[in-house]
C-alpha cells in the first residue's frame, strides 16, 4: 500500500509539472505573438513623437512650445500616437482625415497612403511638415520618411531626395538611427 501511494504521488507530480509547463509554453507563445503586434505600433508612435524633437524646425513653425502631430488614418499607430500626445503637454494630436477646419501647422504628418497623388496633396497641404509613412513604396511616391523592417526591427527610412527644399533639417541623432535611401547597409 505504501508503494502505491508513493507511485501515485510521483505520477501526480509528473502530470502536474507537465501541465504547468505546457500552460507556461502556451502563455509564453501567446504573449510573444501579442507583444510583437503591440510593440511595432508602440515603437512607430514613439518614433513619430521623438522625430519632432530630432528635427531643426528653423523658422518653419516659429517658436511654438508645442508640436502638432497629424494623422490621416485611424490605425494602431495613430491611436498610440494620440495616447502619447494626450499625456504630453508639448504635443497636440490632430486627425486630418475628416476635419473640415484646416489643421494648424503640423510638424509631423503620418499617413498610410502610398499613392503618389495623395502624397503630393499632403505635401502641398502641409509644406512645412515632415511627411512620414510606411515602406519603400511611400518614399518612392514622394514621402520623406517611412518605417521599414530591417533585420527584424522597425527602422526609419529617410529619402534625402524627397527632403530637398524642406524648410527644416534632420539632426544627426535622427540620421544616425535611420537608413538613408540608397545607402542601405542591411
Amino acid at each position: 500500500m505504501k508503494r502505491s501511494i508513493h507511485h501515485f504521488y510521483y505520477s501526480y507530480k509528473a502530470r502536474a509539472i507537465a501541465l504547468w509547463l505546457s500552460a507556461l509554453i502556451v502563455f509564453a507563445i501567446s504573449t510573444c505573438v501579442r507583444a510583437h503586434d503591440i510593440r511595432d505600433d508602440d515603437l512607430k508612435a514613439v518614433y513619430l513623437f521623438r522625430f519632432a524633437m530630432l528635427v531643426d524646425w528653423k523658422t518653419s513653425h516659429g517658436m511654438s512650445s508645442q508640436y502638432h502631430f497629424c494623422v490621416d488614418a485611424d490605425n494602431g499607430v495613430s491611436k498610440k500616437l494620440e495616447e502619447i500626445a494626450l499625456s504630453k503637454p508639448q504635443a497636440v494630436f490632430h486627425q486630418i482625415r475628416n476635419e473640415q477646419i484646416p489643421t494648424p501647422g503640423c510638424h509631423i504628418v503620418y499617413t498610410t497612403t502610398n499613392e503618389a497623388d495623395q502624397v503630393s496633396a499632403l505635401k502641398a497641404s502641409f509644406p512645412n511638415a515632415l511627411l512620414v509613412g510606411e515602406g519603400r513604396r511611400f518614399t518612392r511616391a514622394g514621402g520623406m520618411m517611412a518605417f521599414v523592417r530591417m533585420n527584424n526591427r522597425i527602422k526609419p527610412l529617410i529619402s534625402r531626395n524627397n527632403l530637398a527644399g524642406a524648410p527644416f533639417s534632420l539632426r544627426s541623432q535622427l540620421l544616425s538611427i535611420a537608413v538613408i535611401e540608397g545607402e542601405d547597409k542591411a
